[in-house]
C-alpha cells in the first residue's frame, strides 16, 4: 500500500516536531496540501521533551526581528491554544503563570539585572523582587540572604508541551495534511538549483517547495540534500550542533505553586496535576540522549534547595532532548542557499516550542511568496 495518496502536494515538511507541525498546519489552513515526513514518531523528539516555558514578549514596542519573532509568537500562542482546544477537543494547558527569576550567583545576578533592563525596554512589565517580598508572596520559596537578584515576570506563560504537539498532529490531520511516520528520505532529485523530487523506499514525491524542520539533526539532513544536486562552487551551509538537556520529573501529589521557578539554566514548572518538572542541563554530548545519575541527582537536589516540600515528592521518571542550536542561537529560517525551492526552519535552540507559532505564519508567507511579517533578513542561512 502506498504511503502517499498524492504524489504532488503543495507542501513537503520534513521533520515532524513542533516548528514542522505548526508550518504544516499553518500551510494546510491556508488551503494548501501539505505532506509531512518524519523519520520516527511525529512530536517525540526535543519539543516533547522541553519544559514548556513561554516567556513574556511584546509585539508592539518590538524594532529587532528577533524580538518581533518572540513578540509575535507570544500573541499568537493563546490564540493558537484556544483554537486548538476547539478543533480537537485537547487542552494544552496553556495559562499565564507568572514566572520568578533568581541569581545567587554574582554573575548571574549581574545577568538578571541586564535582562530587567532589557524586558522594560521592550515593553515587558518585570517586577525587582527583594528578599522580604519573595518570602511574603511565595511561602513555598527557601528564602536566604544567599539570593543576591530577584525578579519576577507576570506576562510568562506555560503551556503542557506533549499535549501541545498531540494537538497539533490531530488538527494536521483534521487539515488534510498526510503525516507519514517511520519513514526516511533517501534521495533528492535536482533539476538545476530547484528540487523537482524526492525518494523513500516507497514511494516518488514532487512537491511544490518543501522545508526541512528537522531540528537537531538539520545541518545531517541539510548536508545529505545539498550533496545529491549538482551545484557550482562551495554552498553555505547551515551549522547546527545537538544540545542535551536532561529533565527529572517529580510527584508532589498536589499543585501547591504556579509559577516556574528560574535559576540560571535550570528551572521547576508545576503542573495542574501536582506533578514538577525539573531542568535542565546543557551538555555537548552529541546524539546521546541517555541520562547520568550524577546530572538527574543535581537536578533533584536543586529542586529540594528552592522548595523544601519537594523533598518528599516522588522521582518519577527522567529522560532528555537534543536542543539544535545553531553557532550563533539563532534560528535559521529561510531558504537554503542556492535553492529555489527549499527551505529550512532550524536552530531554535531553546526557544523552539516558543518561536513555533510566528515561525510557522512568517514561513508559511516566504514558502507561498507573499511577504514576510517579519524582517527574516538577521535568520538567513547564508548570515555567516
Amino acid at each position: 500500500m502506498p504511503a502517499f495518496s498524492s504524489n504532488c502536494p503543495d507542501f513537503l515538511i520534513v521533520g515532524g516536531g513542533v516548528i514542522g507541525l505548526s508550518l504544516a498546519l499553518e500551510l494546510a489552513r491556508r488551503g494548501d496540501h501539505v505532506t509531512l515526513v518524519d523519520k520516527g514518531e511525529v512530536g517525540r523528539e526535543a519539543s516533547w521533551a522541553g519544559a514548556g516555558l513561554l516567556p513574556p514578549a511584546n509585539q508592539q514596542h518590538a524594532w529587532d526581528p528577533q524580538e518581533q519573532l518572540r513578540g509575535l509568537s507570544h500573541r499568537l500562542f493563546p490564540q493558537w491554544s484556544a483554537q486548538l482546544r476547539e478543533e480537537t477537543g485537547i487542552d494544552n494547558e496553556f495559562e499565564i503563570t507568572g514566572g520568578i527569576y533568581l541569581a545567587r550567583d554574582p554573575g548571574e545576578a549581574a545577568s538578571l539585572r541586564m535582562a530587567r533592563v532589557q524586558y522594560e525596554e521592550e515593553g515587558v512589565e518585570a517586577e525587582k523582587l527583594e528578599v522580604g517580598q519573595i518570602a511574603q508572596r511565595f511561602p513555598h520559596l527557601q528564602v536566604s540572604h544567599s539570593i543576591l537578584e530577584a525578579m519576577y515576570l507576570p506576562g510568562e506563560a506555560v503551556v503542557r508541551n506533549p499535549r501541545h504537539l498531540q494537538a497539533l498532529a490531530t488538527a494536521c490531520r483534521q487539515q488534510g495534511v498526510e503525516i507519514v511516520e517511520n519513514t526516511e528520505i533517501q534521495t533528492w532529485n535536482f533539476d538545476g538549483e530547484r528540487l523537482q523530487s524526492v525518494s523513500t523506499a516507497e514511494e516518488t514525491i514532487s512537491p511544490g517547495a518543501t522545508c526541512l524542520a528537522t531540528g537537531a539533526w538539520s545541518q545531517l539532513v541539510a548536508d545529505h540534500v545539498l550533496d545529491q544536486g549538482d551545484f557550482p562552487g562551495r554552498m553555505q551551509r547551515p551549522e547546527i550542533e545537538p544540545i542535551r538537556g536532561q529533565m527529572v520529573l517529580l510527584d508532589a501529589g498536589e499543585r501547591f505553586f504556579e509559577a516556574p521557578i528560574n535559576e540560571g539554566i535550570r528551572y521547576l514548572v508545576p503542573r495542574r496535576d501536582g506533578l514538577v518538572l525539573v531542568g535542565a542541563t546543557v551538555e555537548e554530548a552529541g546524539f546521546d540522549k541517555s541520562n547520568t545519575e550524577e546530572a538527574i541527582a543535581d537536578l533533584t537536589e536543586f529542586a529540594r534547595q528552592w522548595v523544601p516540600r519537594l523533598h518528599d515528592a516522588k522521582v518519577v521518571k527522567s529522560w532528555s532532548g537534543l536542543r539544535p542550536a545553531s553557532v550563533d542561537r539563532i534560528p535559521y529560517i529561510g531558504k537554503l542557499p542556492g535553492l529555489e525551492n527549499v527551505f529550512l526552519a532550524a536552530g531554535h535552540y531553546r526557544s523552539g516550542l516558543h518561536l513555533s507559532p510566528a515561525t510557522a505564519v512568517v514561513l508559511a508567507q516566504l514558502m507561498r511568496g507573499e511577504q514576510a511579517l517579519i524582517d527574516l533578513h538577521p535568520f538567513r542561512v547564508n548570515r555567516a
